[in-house]
């Protein structure tokens, strides 16, 4: 067995989403979306894990394990509920849970945004929609003028290429459901600008801290679709990157590799498909999901998570590799990796995997900062419902019953000692 030691700075953690864990919001966009005839939504969220009702129970499961950093989010919906109508009540939970954290030595590293708009944002267009810019600014303030100034690290927004992709270019996938071109580059320049002027209002209000967004980045394989592999990848990340120079780190978020179907009609189809603005704006949407889907290709013979992806914990040193040479340096953040599966011995394969590549990486390189598994528990995964097992815990669905997995002993252990046994 060979111990491997961290530097002693090194954040090793554990990250949930508001939606996927709290239950009981019913005010957003995603809870019309799951009731949405054209969505394909496998069940409703409801309760989720009552995170929200049990916050003690998982805060003193976080200290009991080990774990010293733990990423949640803010339900924007929960805090305004209505255009400038906010609940302190709500407030005063986020902050109550932030303080709870921080007096337990838990480093909270906060979201604004993961995923979900409150309806009344929705209702006006959402993302697609330039008023959303100021929106999003004004609730980040609210929540800034409460906050301590503790709190270290903030993402503004999470995974921006993946819920405008999936909500404006690719349908029946995230609300609104949309398949435009022009609709989504719309969303996403509206996304990079509430960035950009959040971070700015977060530093307004807490100087030190450190901003970023969280990049949801693949393993692109080399393949002859270059044109159409490009397209993507620059639509779905390297703008986001692009809108990220000034970010004091790179939150990176990465689970598999993406290899691109091989389709002769594709590839003869691809100047067209890319060249003629109406074809490009409507049809190639419809075209792209039918050849890419969700994951890509998988051919039949490959190792696959229940998630469907292709099993592949070294794109996390791909992409630490790809961000490095972008920002020359800038500090890496692994703000979200993990794998579902049932079996657990599998996950900690996994992710033992990924921080030995992480511990190798560091021997010459000193910006990856930390890294924190998804997630603390087996929670909501979005259109596909309780079936995808990420969690360290699992949670009984009719008790609310936390039962931690050998890997949460194990991650645990990583996290208390800052070093790896292999």
């Amino acid at each position: 067995m060979v111990n491997k030691k961290y530097p002693n700075n090194f954040i090793f953690g554990t990250a949930v989403a508001s939606y996927q864990v709290e239950g009981g919001i019913y005010n957003n966009d995603w809870t019309s979306w799951e009731n949405n005839k054209n969505s394909k939504c496998e069940e409703q969220c409801g309760e989720a894990c009552k995170h929200y009702e049990l916050i003690d129970t998982d805060i003193n499961l976080l200290k009991t394990l080990g774990i010293k950093a733990f990423r949640f989010s803010i339900e924007w919906s929960r805090v305004e509920p209505s255009m400038n109508n906010f609940d302190e009540k709500e407030i005063k939970h986020y902050i109550d849970k932030t303080k709870k954290l921080l007096s337990e030595n838990i480093l909270p590293i906060i979201t604004f945004h993961h995923f979900t708009t409150p309806q009344w944002v929705s209702d006006e267009g959402s993302w697609a929609n330039n008023n959303v810019i100021g929106y999003f600014n004004n609730y980040v303030e609210k929540i800034m003028k409460s906050l301590p100034k503790e709190v270290q690290y903030f993402n503004t927004i999470n995974e921006p290429g993946i819920f405008t992709f999936f909500g404006y270019f690719s349908t029946n996938k995230f609300p609104p459901g949309i398949a435009d071109e022009k609709v989504f580059f719309k969303a996403s320049n509206n996304v990079i600008e509430a960035h950009k002027k959040a971070r700015n209002t977060i530093k307004k209000y807490n100087p030190n801290a450190k901003v970023g967004m969280t990049h949801a980045l693949q393993e692109w394989e080399d393949d002859d679709n270059k044109r159409v592999k490009q397209y993507l990848k620059y639509n779905l990340e390297d703008k986001f990157l692009e809108a990220s120079k000034d970010d004091d780190f790179i939150g990176l978020q990465t689970y598999t590799i993406v290899r691109f179907p091989r389709s002769i009609l594709l590839s003869i189809a691809t100047p067209f498909l890319l060249d003629i603005p109406f074809v490009r704006r409507f049809i190639l949407p419809r075209i792209l999901q039918i050849f890419a889907g969700r994951n890509g290709r998988i051919d039949t013979d490959t190792r696959t998570t229940k998630m469907g992806y292709e099993y592949r914990p070294e794109a996390v040193l791909y992409n630490i590799e790809r961000l490095t040479k972008f920002f020359d340096g800038k500090d890496i953040f692994i703000t979200e990796n993990g794998i579902a599966t049932d079996n657990d011995e599998e996950r900690i394969e996994f992710v033992s995997t990924v921080l030995n590549d992480i511990h190798n990486f560091l021997d010459k390189n000193k910006n990856v900062i930390g890294y924190l598994y998804w997630s603390l528990l087996d929670n909501f995964e979005w259109d596909l419902g309780y079936q995808m097992n990420f969690g360290l815990v699992e949670v009984d669905k009719d008790t609310f019953e936390r039962k931690p997995h050998k890997s949460a002993i194990w991650f645990g252990k990583i996290s208390k000692n800052n070093e790896l046994d292999i």
